[in-house]
């Protein structure tokens, strides 16, 4: 490394690193520097630069040894334990019968001490076997802040400006959502009129392909699958239509799901793209699963005093948020072994909220109706618990018609390749960075002048399509750095 100390007067190329956790000077300097005993009093942390990477190298190998070595235990220990408490040590038949009433009762009494026991055993083992995962998850997602302020993520992440400008711009009658495939090239618009129309999208250009009319009543929701050509939609006539794309080059019925009682309001598919989970008027959320290509019902999850406005699905994919048209978010969490989900958390809130968004396993964001504040919450490892604790401040926009809800069907998006939280709020969208520091920054907000705006941006952060109720057509922003 050819770089020139940072001491001017020196003139020198650096040639030291110090490695030392509570050192408070420059880490990176030259021997006149150290001829000065910046670094004196802890020389053994001082190396030199040309062997950054043996020193990193050495003591990395040196943890991951370790960890290894106490996976291996504590498997070893797993394997001793479920062989001791599995191992039957039955009587015969033959053996049984031979014993005395005397023998026999206290055999009977010694096996259901023990069955008690081990039952004690188990249930001890899975609550900290559950503690131990949620400790993993948290940090697992500590990492993945702290890697933020690596160089190359720094410079890629936080972006100095956020600005949206308009390059497009077309009429069409009232969408209410909006979904795209992996790499944005197709885009599908549910319509309040109950079509839906799926379009080519290159470069902010729509071009259309095809019409369909199967859904009885307005279009709510949609996910476009990212490792099929396959896309959902969810209706106000409370039904879930699987299409599919087809050799005809276009897109057809594969599976109607219809096990809700009101209107499907919003849907989260995960990585795998196996799960479906759907919010509805019905007050319920449904976990719907897919085997040999067949959606069924898994599960359903009560809790909630009024109907759905929002679910999100954590990055573990093992936690889910949601909130309702009454004051409460509710956090279920999926056990490990049954994989079932059940209610972790219910949390109190002032004034219910239409969206919410996990950014991390250990952080959310929630939107209170007609408040200009955005709600941070965050997991507390102390208590595994989430908490409130921040309130951002938002723009809530001018609304030129007076009376009106904020409307639905704009979900919170959060866009993890530019760190961008997308929040409507009222009569504006409000754009905001989360930077390495696990602060948000509002960097633009677009104001419609009206509650009824819908739309979403493309997963790479590249442009924003919306529709609104008065310009009563869409427009697609495009990023400008």
């Amino acid at each position: 490394m050819n770089q020139v100390c940072s001491i001017p007067e020196h003139g020198v190329n650096v040639e030291f690193i110090c490695l030392n956790q509570y050192c408070r000077d420059f880490r990176i300097f030259c021997f006149k520097c150290l001829q000065s005993e910046k670094h004196n009093s802890h020389m053994k942390d001082v190396h030199k630069l040309k062997d950054y990477g043996r020193l990193f190298d050495n003591k990395s190998n040196t943890v991951f040894e370790d960890f290894e070595r106490n996976i291996e235990y504590v498997n070893t220990l797993f394997e001793w334990l479920r062989d001791e408490m599995f191992n039957n040590n039955h009587l015969s038949q033959e053996e049984f019968e031979d014993l005395s009433i005397e023998q026999l009762h206290d055999y009977l009494c010694s096996k259901l001490q023990m069955q008690s026991q081990k039952q004690s055993i188990l249930g001890t083992i899975n609550k900290n076997v559950d503690h131990l995962i949620q400790t993993l998850n948290n940090c697992i997602s500590d990492l993945e802040l702290s890697s933020l302020d690596s160089p190359g993520k720094k410079i890629k992440g936080e972006l100095s400006t956020i600005n949206y400008e308009v390059i497009n711009s077309t009429e069409e009658q009232q969408i209410n959502s909006i979904a795209f495939n992996f790499d944005s090239t197709v885009m599908v618009a549910g319509y309040e009129s109950s079509k839906i129309k799926v379009f080519d999208f290159n470069d902010g250009e729509l071009k259309i392909n095809q019409e369909i009319n199967l859904h009885k009543k307005s279009i709510y929701c949609l996910y476009h699958m990212k490792k099929t050509k396959e896309f959902i939609s969810g209706s106000c006539d409370k039904s879930i239509i699987v299409f599919q794309y087809s050799d005809d080059q276009q897109w057809h019925l594969k599976q109607q799901l219809e096990e809700h009682q009101g209107g499907v309001n919003c849907l989260v598919v995960n990585r795998e793209e196996d799960t479906i989970i759907s919010g509805s008027d019905d007050t319920l959320i449904k976990i719907w699963i897919r085997e040999n290509d067949y959606w069924t019902c898994h599960q359903t999850l009560i809790g909630h005093k009024n109907y759905i406005s929002s679910i999100s699905l954590n990055k573990t994919e093992n936690q889910i948020i949601s909130c309702s048209k009454h004051p409460q978010i509710l956090i279920h969490q999926q056990e490990t072994k049954s994989r079932i989900w059940v209610l972790l958390q219910t949390i109190n809130v002032t004034t219910w909220g239409r969206r919410l968004c996990f950014i991390t396993d250990s952080v959310f964001t929630f939107q209170a109706e007609k408040k200009e504040q955005l709600y941070v919450y965050e997991l507390n490892p102390k208590t595994n618990f989430f908490q409130k604790t921040k309130n951002i401040s938002v723009d809530i926009g001018t609304c030129k018609m007076k009376k009106r809800g904020c409307f639905w069907f704009f979900p919170q998006q959060f866009i993890t390749e530019k760190s961008i939280l997308v929040s409507k709020n009222e009569c504006s969208v409000n754009l905001m960075l989360f930077n390495q520091d696990g602060q948000f920054i509002k960097k633009q907000s677009i104001d419609y002048c009206t509650s009824g705006v819908f739309g979403r941006m493309t997963d790479d952060g590249q442009y924003l399509i919306t529709w609104d109720d008065i310009s009563r057509g869409l427009q697609i922003r495009q990023l400008k750095q």
